[in-house]
């Protein structure tokens, strides 16, 4: 019987997801918005997600991450934007989606170790045009960004964090509970991300990478400890992965 799998939606992720629809004898893909996925798998409703970095963080003494695999950007990837009401002077709220935990995190600390703000979260789900009309700035990611991206008002927040810590971004990661899935599923997971070419993933995202390699990890650990500085993270997780 094939396995239920967690995926996200946006397209910046779907090189990674590729290959395994090809493969329905083993899993069966379910997509949902990223916190959805984090309480299906928690409810063992699936048997692996495409997880975000914080969603991981939460539940992180549950869970193994499949090595070597992810999805991880640098620099200016298009993947996520905070957008700025013109003409603004001070920047006091900032509307998020929360299903998107990792990203107003990202949002929160980036805003706050290199402009020293911490605007007030104001939640929102759809309608970004009038959102912006009612905050300071809205923060945006993936396929919804980029339909944003010719506006002006922006900064690309996985850039700035590179310009903080000098490491990539990783949006996500691949998390399974022990004895859940075999090792020919877990193996088939990691080779889905290592045969993808640059030239798969779509051109309108830049620096885009599926390599979950030393340097991600240590992005992935630097995220979670200025998390926890940063009071989000009640303790630091431990980065835990299969062994093979």
């Amino acid at each position: 019987m094939p396995k239920n799998l967690g995926i996200i939606s946006q397209s910046y992720a779907q090189p990674l997801f590729n290959g395994l629809r090809q493969r329905d004898d083993l899993f069966h893909l379910i997509e949902d918005l990223p916190t959805q996925l984090a309480i299906k798998l928690r409810e063992k409703k699936l048997d692996g997600a495409f997880l975000s970095p914080i969603d991981y963080a939460k539940d992180y003494s549950m869970y193994r991450i499949i090595p070597e695999v992810g999805v991880v950007s640098q620099c200016e990837s298009n993947t996520i934007y905070l957008f700025f009401r013109e003409n603004i002077r001070k920047l006091e709220t900032l509307a998020v989606d929360p299903n998107f935990s990792s990203e107003i995190v990202l949002a929160s600390i980036v805003l706050s170790e290199k402009f020293g703000i911490k605007p007030k979260l104001i939640p929102f789900i759809k309608n970004i045009t009038d959102a912006l009309q009612k905050v300071d700035a809205l923060l945006v990611v993936g396929d919804e960004a980029i339909k944003l991206k010719e506006n002006k008002n922006k900064i690309d927040l996985v850039d700035e964090w590179d310009d903080i810590t000098e490491l990539p971004f990783v949006h996500g990661i691949w998390v399974s509970r022990e004895n859940t899935l075999n090792e020919e599923e877990k193996k088939i997971l990691i080779s889905a991300g290592s045969e993808i070419v640059i030239k798969n993933t779509p051109a309108v995202y830049k620096n885009v990478s599926y390599q979950l390699d030393d340097f991600a990890i240590e992005a992935l650990t630097e995220f979670f400890r200025m998390a926890y500085y940063h009071g989000i993270l009640k303790d630091i997780p431990d980065v835990k992965f299969f062994n093979f």
